[in-house]
């Protein structure tokens, strides 16, 4: 009898590997599905916040959107623990590097990211070499009972027409890039969009049983940067050729 090395029995039950072996990525089936999927080339960074939600105070909430950011709407077991966190990292050193991961990079950064799109994955891969993978090739999100917090979840996706249809569960990272916490049995469900050529929007809406009184729902729309051919990777301490003019991203010559 013939006998099979391990690795290769294990190989032959991963989830997909028969799929995989078997695709024909030139298929007619699969260029028509590239055809009709968006074109979101070049890079974006996000250049206003027009999130909605949060105080009822009309004061408030203008200088909270000013800021680019709107209260979670926090149940008191949860404001108690956001403000305690607050002062902990008021009171703590800085945080230089780390991961900021999903929804915070999504919702609260600068960072400039790029998109390549394809029948099976979305993927955005953001300036500080940070990847976010959102599944389109009918992965279903994991069973509750095999959930754990990452940094970025597990994203599964769909498109209706133009729009990328987004759910995401399990992600331990923080709504707003190192602060406002919910607990990791927060859902979150995006509509990403193109509103014109220079335009992407991403409407968010957070569902946290646990954290917030009711659905909270933000979106944020993203730019095409101009005069930028590829991304350049930054350090957490910054990269002497990234250069913010009128609050933009250029590249100078080093020393410049």
């Amino acid at each position: 009898m013939k006998k099979f090395h391990p690795c290769a029995v294990a190989l032959l039950f991963l989830p997909g590997a028969a799929g995989s072996a078997q695709a024909d990525g030139s298929s007619p089936q699969r260029v028509e599905a590239y055809a009709k999927l968006p074109d979101w080339s070049g890079l974006w960074e996000q250049f206003r916040a027009g999130a909605t939600g949060g105080s009822d105070d009309p004061a408030e909430l203008q200088r909270q959107v000013a800021l680019g950011f709107v209260h979670p709407p926090y149940n008191a077991v949860w404001e108690a623990k956001a403000e305690a966190a607050a002062k902990a990292r008021a009171n703590g050193p800085d945080k230089l590097c780390g991961n900021i991961g999903f929804p915070g990079i999504m919702i609260g950064s600068v960072q400039m990211f790029e998109a390549l799109i394809t029948p099976e994955e979305t993927v955005l891969t953001f300036d500080f070499s940070e990847t976010r993978h959102i599944y389109t090739d009918g992965k279903p999100l994991p069973p509750v009972d095999e959930r754990f917090g990452t940094t970025w979840g597990t994203s599964v996706g769909h498109w209706e027409g133009q729009t990328l249809v987004v759910d995401t569960v399990a992600t331990s990272s923080p709504v707003d890039s190192g602060k406002d916490e919910i607990s990791e049995q927060a859902s979150y469900h995006e509509r990403i969009r193109m509103l014109d050529r220079n335009t992407l929007q991403d409407q968010l809406t957070i569902i946290d049983p646990v954290a917030l009184t009711h659905r909270w729902q933000l979106t944020r729309e993203y730019t095409r940067v101009p005069n930028m051919t590829r991304i350049v990777p930054e350090e957490c301490d910054g990269n002497d050729r990234d250069l913010r003019v009128n609050k933009s991203f250029t590249i100078a010559p080093p020393g410049a």
